[in-house]
């Protein structure tokens, strides 16, 4: 099981390869001394033009790997440029779907992953849930006019890799709040109204394929990344996501574990939330009030707690990342509650790509932080090894070594 490499800070390729030499061969000597283990691999467009356009710099990067023990079957394509020590915010999101530069990086991305996939291997990219939601409508509207054509264009690209190398890579779109792809209910009526309507008649169009044939290479090729944090803001079940996908007939590309800060709102809770706030990444906030009913804020800041304070007893979740293992205190809590033994067991059974992706480490409160985050990481790889052995029958201590 791997474990995303966004956490730790580097752009460039030389940055990549030190912190899998320094940091994610530490977790393996723990979890896989003895076997190759899978790295969640991060590559910024700096790194992936790195590789993607120098071959021989590419096939040291292959042979780097191979001698450490690591293999790859997912890239996380997510953020585009630097994603620590700065403030990073919604330009996540950015470039997005609508613009040359993220179809770019992503092909270049898909290059690289191909290359590091073993011949008739499957691989995926994550990426941003298409952008974030414009409060301008004219310009949304104009965005989401683009999309599905890039996206259907970047699909293309695939099969012909599939076809020419022999691997199968698949875009993982990854829903967040407050993006284009925000909730289940927004992601299947894009796939269906969008990618496989307007996207398969783009691709069929001048006779280069059915209509038939083009939505078959979408489904193929475009599917879905679910973060569980990200559904667990907007209060979703990521089981009930899953299978509402597969109802679809949508693809599940890759589950990331991650597990969001929640708290009942009260006048301790919303001073401990202070804690929490910080200068790096959005953290999308929510409250779930009666009668089905939601508020919403962008960001968990001073302004946010000062208008939750009207919600007393109700639920409140944030987009913050919480270590897998974080079991709360009875002030602050997490939602791991809802990664249950049928959650699960649904995944392992159906073989999904599985990813621990807890990024906010060195933005955690002060008392909450730790000098070693490999050891964090460990803590979280068992604590979801657990987990998907425990249906089989068998312990995470027969599996993982306790070496450090």
């Amino acid at each position: 099981m791997p474990y995303c490499l966004n956490v730790h800070p580097g752009e460039t390729l030389e940055s990549v390869r030190e912190a899998i030499a320094m940091r994610a061969a530490t977790v393996k000597r723990a979890v896989a001394p003895d076997r190759p283990y899978p790295l969640g691999l991060r590559l910024s467009a700096v790194a992936a033009a790195e590789l993607a356009t120098q071959d021989r710099v590419l096939e040291e990067f292959a042979d780097f790997l191979r001698q450490g023990g690591f293999e790859v079957s997912g890239v996380n394509g997510f953020p585009y440029g630097a994603f620590h020590a700065h403030t990073v915010k919604a330009a996540v999101y950015e470039p997005d779907w609508s613009t040359p530069e993220r179809l770019k990086y992503t092909g270049r991305l898909a290059t690289v992953l191909s290359a590091l996939l073993p011949e008739g291997g499957c691989g995926n990219i994550s990426t941003v849930p298409l952008a974030y939601k414009s409060r301008d409508l004219e310009a949304g509207a104009r965005k989401a006019a683009v999309h599905a054509r890039q996206i259907a264009l970047l699909a293309e690209f695939l099969d012909k890799l599939r076809k020419e190398e022999g691997r199968e890579i698949v875009l993982a779109l990854e829903p967040e709040p407050d993006c284009v792809l925000d909730n289940i209910d927004d992601t299947v009526a894009w796939f269906e109204e969008q990618l496989l309507y307007e996207g398969a008649r783009w691709l069929s169009a001048g006779k280069r394929s059915s209509r038939e044939e083009a939505e078959a290479l979408l489904r193929r090729h475009v599917g879905v990344c679910l973060d569980t944090c990200h559904f667990a803001v907007v209060f979703e079940d990521p089981l009930t996501a899953l299978i509402r996908l597969e109802s679809a007939g949508i693809r599940v590309a890759r589950v990331q574990l991650s597990a969001a800060l929640r708290c009942t709102v009260s006048d301790e809770a919303l001073l401990r939330l202070r804690a929490f706030i910080d200068p790096v990444y959005l953290h999308q906030t929510r409250v779930r009030l009666p009668l089905g009913r939601f508020a919403a804020w962008p960001d968990l800041d001073a302004a946010t707690l000062a208008a939750a304070q009207s919600h007393q007893g109700c639920e409140l979740r944030t987009h913050f990342h919480m270590p897998l293992y974080y079991d709360g205190d009875g002030t602050l809590e997490s939602t791991n509650t809802v990664l249950d033994a049928e959650f699960f067991a649904h995944v392992v059974a159906r073989d999904y790509p599985i990813e621990i992706e807890t990024y906010t480490f060195d933005v955690l409160p002060t008392g909450m932080r730790t000098d070693n985050v490999e050891e964090s990481i460990i803590r979280e790889h068992r604590w979801a090894q657990e987990r998907c052995l425990a249906d089989q029958g068998v312990s995470a201590s027969s599996s993982v070594s306790h070496s450090p």
